[in-house]
């Protein structure tokens, strides 16, 4: 299949993680079974430095389905997001303009109940929508709940690649013991619970509170609290998690399930703890590098993981390297076969 005027498909990719973008093509060719390869855009400038981006092919993108993937992990790269999706729908005319978002930024700032914040992750939402965005694929958002909440407000689909069982595998190829899924806050519990039911094992929690400075730290035990998580997760989902206590770590196998690792401090701290508890062997695993300054001292500092997983929905350059200390997995599959089921839906009858 090739991008040209007798192709039904298109595809473009940002400048947000070419790297995941060129694997994900890699993969749909296959699927697909014939040529598929991003047109490469032109992102030019003018000489005071304003945009003057443009998109090869225009002229053959007119009720074409049109993807364009790119991880948005700064506003530079949402406002690039936003040109690219504007033109390709709104000025070239694309049947079908569908988004793959290997992170989305803005992630945290989803309190809609909270006026004095802006709410930048519904605002986001909503100018995708403006600017012609009809799907979005992306890996396990941080805010997966209010993210559905969004997009079903603006009328966007979205569609979300969960990458548990690329960790499982290489889980087990590091440990054959019966592992514990553990999750660290009560906003990790169902990633937990998604790769505790691959691994066959028990799904543990712990609370955390935020002190000063946004400071984290694991909440003492209280009890009704506790109870109202476990009982929220046997009515709704029917299954039965357990809180971390001491005997549900010494000795254990433990894998610590977090969405994303920032500085690492956090991370590094409730690693200890777990080792403190007698954890034997202990793992973290985290979707999204978003890495910020200095986190490998924090993260490594008397470093308590036997291994780290990290995902590469961020693309960690050369400077973010650490010498083997951290195992990359790529989700670049995983969103191939959901974009190759998104391009196929409606085109069941079409040959690629």
């Amino acid at each position: 299949m090739k991008t040209n005027s007798d192709s039904k498909f298109m595809f473009y990719s940002g400048s947000g993680n070419y790297k995941l973008s060129s694997d994900i093509m890699k993969h749909l060719r296959e699927y697909l079974g014939g040529e598929t390869r991003f047109s490469n855009i032109d992102f030019w400038e003018f000489s005071d430095d304003e945009p003057n981006t443009r998109l090869p092919q225009w002229m053959d993108i007119a009720d074409k389905d049109v993807v364009i993937c790119s991880s948005i992990s700064n506003r530079e790269l949402v406002a690039e997001l936003l040109d690219l999706s504007y033109a390709a729908k709104r000025r070239y005319q694309c049947r079908r303009l569908i988004v793959v978002v290997g992170f989305m930024t803005y992630r945290r700032q989803d309190h809609d109940e909270r006026m004095e914040e802006f709410c930048r992750l519904e605002m986001l939402i909503d100018q995708l929508k403006h600017v012609g965005v009809d799907e979005i694929i992306t890996v396990s958002p941080h805010s997966s709940e209010k993210l559905n909440k969004f997009c079903k407000k603006f009328g966007v689909q979205l569609f979300e690649v969960d990458p548990s069982p690329i960790f499982a595998s290489t889980l087990r190829t590091y440990s054959t013991k019966d592992m514990v899924c553990y999750s660290p806050d009560e906003g990790s519990i169902p990633r937990a619970l998604a790769l505790a039911s691959i691994l066959g094992g028990k799904t543990i929690f712990s609370l955390k509170k935020r002190g000063l400075n946004n400071e984290v730290a694991i909440r003492l035990e209280d009890a009704s609290k506790v109870q109202e998580v476990i009982d929220f997760y046997q009515k709704k989902y029917g299954v039965t998690i357990y809180y971390a206590l001491p005997e549900e770590i010494k000795g254990k196998s433990i894998v610590m399930v977090e969405d994303e690792v920032t500085t690492g401090k956090t991370a590094n701290m409730t690693g200890q703890r777990l080792k403190s508890l007698g954890a034997d062997w202990l793992s973290l695993i985290a979707t999204h590098p978003v890495l910020i300054k200095n986190w490998q001292g924090l993260l490594f500092d008397n470093n308590p993981f036997d291994k780290i997983i990290m995902g590469d929905t961020i693309p960690r350059d050369y400077k973010k390297r650490t010498g083997g200390l951290i195992h990359d997995i790529t989700v670049a599959e995983l969103l191939a076969q959901k974009l190759y089921s998104r391009l196929t839906v409606e085109n069941k009858k079409l040959k690629v």
